[in-house]
This record gives structure tokens, C-alpha cells and sequence, in this order.
């Protein structure tokens, strides 16, 4: 068989694709750094910022961007595009050297090199605006509430080009290997959730390559619906959501923060994830959703804004032709967008 179409389950690890492995370095990395922070309960104060309607960040959310930037760049060279979440202006605001030194002490227990210059450096090299060509998205921990209560949380890694995600990585560090139905997110050892754009999607401990294809389950009418929605109800709207997509069957709820939730539904343990914009003129972060969407999309799903229009990742470090998220296999997935068409605006 020619490798080049050779699907990502069938890949040994010295066969990993360039673009998966150097996401998949990077990912590893970035868990690693979080993990050497310890229980974020016992954080020294100053450790958690607000940043506001944008909600807290932490030393872990600053730690995990520094060292993925640096695996990329050492692999890439220090010209490749990055689009990462965390700004060196906002954490000089914030915090400045204090929040640095430990991000870079974390990194440095990690097993790369670092130094308060070198955080600082990173940042501000995680900064470009996105739009046309390739870069790459970095979401450094999503679900940071998540993180903090001791609920799930994703490093999340998307190579983008020209508007579409063709390579990511989900580092899911808390999430178990294998689900059990609504509870699919109790506490687990980590693993990791790749795709590249047609080879399919699989998912690998965090810390070893040994990856087993993930698909999407084909939900059928009459059986139960399980929806992955925000741990936090008003983020999405839930109960709006429920409620109309209740006309399709009974509603089994999967909360669970983060964009753990596109990896459920990829793998088989909830049937859809939806969103809703909270308000009609909020557009959701390029971050947020690059990586994820990809693995759905390589294990089954459709995945379009809550219109059912495709998500355009060339307009900026923000989807500003899109509105909440509706993804799914293909089948449920058209009967969601008709379902939720009184709510959209």
C-alpha cells in the first residue's frame, strides 16, 4: 500500500506523519508542564488571573502555550505561523515576571530549557492573526474551570491551512481510555485523540503511540440522545438545546468541559455536540474548535455552525462566519440543524 494513504491507525511509531508527530511532541510537552504544576486547588495566590467576560487563566494555561511554541519552533523554525490564545500584554497586565517565573519553572520540569525571557519570547511569538496560508492554532487548556474544580480539560493543537484544519491533536491528560455511557468522563490516565485530514482519526495513551481508530456511533430515532454540553449550562444555552432537540428523543445529558466533548462524540460516547452562541454577536475562537472538529469530522461527523454552515477557519483568530456548533454524524446531524432552527438568530 502507498503510506502516503495510509490510515493513522495503521502507522507505527517511526511511521507517524511530520505533522501529527510534531503535534503530538507538542501536545506531550504542554501536558507535561501542566502536570508539573501539581493540584491547581493548592495554587499560590496569583496564580489564577481573570481576564474578565474571557473568563480565569493560569499559570497552567501560560506554562502549556510556552512549551508547545517552543517544540514547534524547534521543529519548524522560528518563522511558523502560531495563533495561540495567551498574550504576553495581557499576562504583563495581569501578572508580568511573577506569573512568567513559574510558568517557566514548570516548563523547565518538563524538560525544556526555559528562563523568564524565553516565556516571554514565546508568547509573543504565539501572536499572529491567522486569516489565509497555514498555521497552526494552539488552544493551551481549554476549559480552564474545568481545570480548576478537577474536571476535564484539552491541550488542543490544529495545523490550518488555507481555512481548513488538516492535521490536530487533542491532549486530554484526566480523560479515560474507554467510556461507560453518560459517565464516559469520569477520571482516567490520559489520552491523546489525533486526526490528519483523510486518514482518519484515532486515539493513543498520552504518553505512548499506540493508536486504535475511533468512529462516531450512528445514532438511530427512537434510542437516546446524549448530548455533550458545557459542564457551565449557560455557556451553550443547554437547556434551550434540550429542549428543541428533544423532539428527536429522549435527551441523556453528557457535560463535560472543554473540547473533550468533540472527542466523545468521535469515539463513540455521546451522540452530538451543540453549542449556541451565548449572545448574537459572539463568534467563537479559532482555538476552541480547529482541533476538535477535525477528529470528529475524521471519525464520521459533520460538523457545521448552529446553521448548519461550514466553519471558515480564514477569518482571523476568530470564526466570524460562524455561530455555536452543531456536530454529528451525518444522518442526526441534518435533523439537529432542523431541530434547532427556531433557535437560531
Amino acid at each position: 500500500m502507498n503510506t502516503t494513504y495510509t490510515q493513522l491507525d495503521r502507522c507505527s511509531v517511526d511511521a507517524v506523519p511530520a505533522d501529527i508527530a510534531t503535534a503530538l511532541t507538542a501536545a506531550r510537552a504542554a501536558a507535561r508542564a501542566v502536570e508539573a504544576l501539581g493540584d491547581p486547588q493548592l495554587f499560590a495566590t496569583g496564580s489564577v488571573i481573570d481576564k474578565g467576560v474571557a473568563g480565569p487563566a493560569t499559570v497552567a494555561d501560560i506554562a502549556s502555550q510556552v512549551a508547545a511554541t517552543i517544540v514547534l519552533r524547534s521543529a519548524l523554525g522560528n518563522t511558523v505561523r502560531i495563533v495561540a490564545e495567551e498574550s504576553l500584554e495581557e499576562v504583563d497586565a495581569l501578572g508580568g515576571d511573577a506569573l512568567f517565573a513559574l510558568a517557566a519553572a514548570a516548563v523547565g520540569k518538563a524538560g525544556i530549557p526555559c528562563d523568564i525571557a524565553t516565556a516571554r519570547e514565546a508568547l509573543a511569538a504565539s501572536a499572529d492573526n491567522g486569516g489565509l496560508g497555514t498555521f497552526w492554532a494552539i488552544d493551551p487548556l481549554d476549559g480552564t474551570k474545568g481545570y480548576l474544580r478537577g474536571g476535564q480539560f484539552a491541550i488542543a493543537i490544529a495545523l490550518v491551512t488555507d481555512g481548513r484544519p488538516v492535521a490536530g491533536v487533542l491532549g486530554l491528560p484526566r480523560l479515560a481510555a474507554i467510556g461507560n455511557g453518560t459517565n464516559a468522563v469520569s477520571g482516567g490516565a490520559g489520552v491523546l485523540v489525533a486526526a490528519l485530514v483523510g486518514r482518519g482519526a484515532v486515539q493513543t495513551m498520552i504518553d505512548r503511540w499506540e493508536p486504535s481508530r475511533i468512529s462516531a456511533h450512528q445514532w438511530s430515532k427512537g434510542d437516546p440522545l446524549r448530548l455533550a454540553g458545557s459542564v457551565e449550562r449557560g455557556h451553550s444555552a443547554s437547556d434551550s438545546l434540550e429542549s428543541c432537540a428533544a423532539a428527536l428523543g429522549v435527551i441523556e445529558p453528557v457535560r463535560v468541559d472543554s473540547q473533550a466533548k468533540y472527542a466523545l462524540v468521535a469515539r463513540g460516547d455521546a451522540d452530538a455536540y451543540l453549542r449556541l452562541s451565548p449572545t448574537p454577536d459572539y463568534r467563537e475562537c479559532i482555538w476552541d474548535h480547529a482541533a476538535g472538529a477535525l477528529v470528529a469530522v475524521e471519525a464520521g461527523c459533520v460538523v457545521t455552525d448552529s446553521r448548519g454552515v461550514p466553519m471558515d477557519f480564514s477569518t482571523g483568530r476568530r470564526l466570524t462566519q460562524s455561530q455555536g456548533v452543531i456536530c454529528a454524524p451525518p444522518r442526526l446531524h441534518e435533523e439537529l440543524v432542523a431541530a434547532l432552527a427556531p433557535l437560531v438568530r
